[in-house]
């Protein structure tokens, strides 16, 4: 049985340090908006010796198994810059890798590409990605019996370097921005319908709502808020502009047929996260927070870590002492619900394009609740 890793440090807060309001955090009196600094652990996790482990290493794609208690990495590009196929799982208790040995036709090399766990079927779901020209291939991993399925529609967006999520509440994976390779900076929201006893199983249905919407971009974060039914999403990058954002912005799901979905901006004040790309965002259920990790903002990359306070729309910056991994990109995150903690692997380091292998796990602790964090004082935090 995988021990426990060890969860560290307090929330804590401090006046005179800044934190980020936005949105409906915009509305918490000012005494509340003082700083509530965050303290994680990073703990590494990676094989030690000689050991068999993904080519893929840089834009590959990562979800986690929670039946059988492992992190599944997919596709990618290896040292040498070529694109794999290749599915391989990690057993963070024994810290080794295994190649898995699929069944069927597999899908195509590619990078940039996105993967989801679908809960209902116990499966991988692959989208997208590219090896040259953009594709709108749709694969199923029945994480079972590891045989692959191709479900690609004809019909269906092309798309790379867009978010995908999981959304719980209609078992359905939605997919935003992105680009196509004939279109850019792409502001679409597109759903695929997972749930076996929806007729309309399997099938796309565009989300897309025009109104209010943010400018399109790649290379973003983001997770779905179960609690308030949303897709919520930081920074990426435009092509048309050729510039990094640092706006947060949220995407509300319409909750009955004769009302819309709607956009909304988080308006920040001061001291969130950099405006950057090809940072990792993973929900965090245990603490209700969106945490981001990495990424790039103009030529320096980024190994600092925030969390976006879902219940009072805040973000909150984590501390975290060595050891910490190093600044990177194109790198992959999930969330392991057995030991609550955030699962990272691989990358770019850029001195100059070193790919990553190593794993790290990241644990938050809880004091008061994210949601109810108060100021308090430096002797309350010793005790």
């Amino acid at each position: 049985m995988r021990a426990s890793l060890i969860m560290a440090g307090v929330i804590s807060a401090t006046s005179g340090a800044a934190t980020t309001a936005v949105g409906q955090g915009a509305g918490i009196p000012p005494h509340e908006r003082e700083v509530a600094q965050v303290v994680g652990r990073w703990i590494e996790r990676t094989p030690s010796g000689p050991a068999a482990m993904p080519r893929g290493s840089e834009d590959a794609a990562m979800i986690y198994d929670p039946i059988r208690d492992r992190v599944i990495v997919h596709g990618g590009k290896d040292d040498a810059n070529l694109y794999t196929n290749e599915t391989w799982a990690f057993d963070s208790d024994a810290r080794v890798w295994e190649k898995l040995k699929t069944a069927g036709p597999t899908p195509p090399a590619s990078e940039d590409h996105s993967t989801i766990y679908d809960p209902i079927g116990h499966r991988l779901i692959l989208y997208g990605g590219e090896h040259g020209p953009t594709t709108n291939k749709l694969w199923s991993l029945d994480l079972k019996t590891l045989t692959w399925r191709d479900m690609t529609k004809p019909d269906a967006p092309r798309r790379e370097s867009h978010s995908a999520v999981y959304d719980s509440r209609r078992k359905r994976m939605i997919i935003f921005g992105g680009f196509d390779r004939t279109q850019v900076d792409l502001h679409d929201v597109w759903a695929m319908d997972l749930d076996p006893s929806s007729p309309s199983f399997e099938q796309w249905q565009d989300l897309t709502v025009a109104e209010g919407r943010p400018p399109g971009r790649i290379d973003h974060s983001a997770v779905y808020d179960p609690g308030k039914d949303r897709l919520v999403f930081h920074g990426g990058w435009t092509k048309a502009r050729k510039a990094v954002l640092g706006d947060t912005w949220a995407f509300s799901f319409a909750d009955s047929q004769d009302r819309k979905a709607r956009w909304s901006k988080m308006e920040a004040a001061s001291g969130g996260p950099s405006p950057r790309r090809h940072a990792v965002g993973v929900h965090d259920p245990e603490h209700n927070v969106y945490v981001m990790f990495g990424g790039q903002t103009g030529p320096a990359f980024l190994n600092d870590v925030w969390a976006f306070d879902l219940s009072r729309d805040i973000w909150l910056e984590v501390s975290v002492s060595d050891p910490k991994p190093q600044p990177r990109i194109d790198h992959q995150a999930a969330y392991d619900s057995r030991t609550h903690s955030i699962v990272v692997y691989g990358g770019d380091a850029g001195v100059p394009h070193r790919k990553l292998h190593d794993v790290w796990a990241l644990t938050l602790e809880q004091a008061a609740g994210f949601g109810s964090v108060r100021p308090q004082t430096q002797a309350a935090i010793a005790r």
